[in-house]
């Protein structure tokens, strides 16, 4: 086996390397910490304190574990919580790039095309802030990914006849392919339950096949074997007694299929113009708009069709059954879209840039993907400039821009209200009463605290609106010496005179504060 050296890594994949991590791992957390983000970081900080009784703890809440077992090693690591936290999804995005590179070629891109899906995969919106989020779904679509590669595998490795000294090896391998699209769709099922959304992109790999239909059968039987081996790893969480709870809340974001067939898809059937604005804003118009073209693609009909159905058979479930929809649940189809994209673009420039022999034509054609690659390019790049000068000014679109930057669910004065804590508890003990249970209000507070010299300090979450404080807290609450409370301005409900307000960090566009209210007397 030849011995991988520096020098035979390709120039411009070690310069793709480079720009994607300055532009990823530069300002790193100066977007504040989303709620989501606050409590898988804290989980992964519990399973670190106690791992007996934390180790399977999001299973509680209807989440799989895997993406937070990862984030373990990266918060023993790093002092900074959100910075490991986000770092993994850094560290994910960097291989999603090489497995788009990987799947272009197999699905017969060239080794140009490769690289433009790697730098799509870079710089496109949709994939540059999941990757520097420390969400799920940055780990959701390389997984996916990954099970789509394996799959792709079985359908095109070739039957051949083997000579009888080099059977078993052959079986071996043939076996690989079939073990990873088990091992990766079994990960994808860890990290979010909507993978299954995936399983019939992974039996449309059959329609790329060249196979007689007596292969065609054994392929079929392979690739659902691989699904059926993922389902397997999936549910060995069943060692868990609150594997259960893993289906409970699916009533809170999905209506059911009951309500769909009954009729209810004529009230979310109306909402998918808003998600393919939320892929337009993300993906940019050029690369979305490329399906047309891929519609009637002159010499890549399977590849195209097969993205196409792909793509439709993640978006639509999620688009007619979704009670509540938020753009990072269509990131999968991001996989599909900018594939085809790409393949649009190298049969464009082949066909009529290189192959065409009317100078209109190709003058129009080089205009054409000149205009395209230029848009793609520019709008991304607005986007990451932002993300890493003033996250306040990131176009995001209106459902994403109240989760990130207006509402309760924006981590807002999370580090400010942390160091007023840490300051108070350098003389005297400090007792914390926050809005909410979990979520950005106590989970936000609670992870950077962790590590962290809090023999002085309690906090505690209260619910939402904050109309009383609690007799549970107050009686815990008497033995400190200075008593706060931590909320959101626009769900506080208690009478306070104003000069108990000690701080308050506010939103950007005139949007909630975070307030810290003195209540020593009230608890008193």
């Amino acid at each position: 086996m030849k011995k991988l050296t520096l020098k035979k890594i390709p120039l411009m994949m070690i310069g793709l390397v480079l720009f994607y991590l300055i532009t990823h791992l530069f300002k790193l957390t100066l977007l504040p910490v989303f709620a989501d983000e606050s409590i898988y970081i804290r989980w992964s900080q519990l399973i670190i304190d106690d791992a007996n009784r934390y180790l399977f703890f999001p299973l509680n809440d209807g989440k799989t574990p895997l993406q937070m077992w990862l984030m373990v090693p990266f918060q023993l690591l790093f002092s900074d919580p959100l910075f490991a936290g986000r770092l993994l999804s850094v560290l994910v995005g960097l291989v999603q790039i090489m497995v788009m590179g990987y799947l272009t070629k197999l699905l017969s891109g060239k080794n140009k095309a490769s690289y433009l899906a790697m730098v799509l995969t870079t710089i496109l919106p949709f994939w540059y802030f999941h990757h520097r989020m420390a969400l799920t779904d940055g780990l959701l679509a390389l997984t996916l990914s990954l099970s789509l590669a394996a799959a792709i595998s079985i359908v095109k490795t070739p039957l051949k006849k083997n000579k009888p000294q080099s059977i078993s090896v052959w079986k071996k391998i043939k076996t690989v392919p079939i073990l990873l699209l088990g091992l990766s769709f079994g990960a994808a099922l860890w990290t979010k339950i909507p993978a299954v959304l995936f399983a019939p992109s992974i039996l449309l790999t059959f329609l790329l096949s060249t196979k007689k239909w007596s292969q065609n059968i054994l392929t079929l039987f392979k690739l659902g074997f691989g699904l059926g081996l993922g389902l397997f790893i999936f549910l060995l969480l069943k060692i868990n007694p609150a594997f259960g709870q893993l289906f409970a809340r699916g009533g809170d974001f999905l209506y059911p299929l009951s309500d769909i067939i009954a009729g209810g898809y004529l009230h979310t059937i109306i909402n998918i113009p808003n998600y393919f604005a939320y892929l337009f804003a993300y993906l940019t118009f050029p690369v979305v708009t490329l399906l047309l073209f891929a519609l009637f693609s002159p010499t890549m009909k399977k590849q195209q069709w097969f993205l196409i159905l792909s793509f439709l058979s993640y978006f639509l479930p999620i688009a007619l059954m979704g009670r509540v929809v938020y753009p990072r649940y269509f990131l999968p189809v991001a996989i599909f879209l900018t594939l085809s994209a790409v393949l649009a673009i190298q049969e464009i420039v082949e066909l009529y840039v290189f192959k065409q022999n009317k100078l209109m034509i190709k003058t129009l054609a080089s205009v054409f993907i000149t205009f395209t690659l230029s848009s793609i390019v520019t709008r991304s790049m607005i986007f990451v400039f932002y993300n890493l000068t003033d996250t306040n000014l990131i176009p995001f679109v209106a459902a994403d821009r109240t989760q990130y930057l207006t509402e309760w669910s924006s981590g807002h004065g999370i580090v400010q209200a942390v160091a007023f804590i840490q300051k108070q508890a350098q003389t005297k003990s400090v007792a914390v009463a926050t809005e909410g249970f979990f979520g950005t209000l106590p989970d936000g507070i609670l992870m950077y605290l962790h590590n962290q010299d809090v023999s002085n300090i309690y906090v505690e979450g209260i619910g939402q609106p904050v109309l009383t404080i609690p007799d549970v807290f107050k009686t815990r609450a008497r033995e400190f010496e200075r008593i706060y409370l931590v909320v959101n301005s626009h769900r506080m409900g208690l009478q306070l005179d104003r000069s108990k307000l000690v701080s308050q960090y506010c939103r950007p566009f005139k949007a909630p504060c975070l307030q810290i209210w003195d209540i020593t007397e009230i608890v008193k």
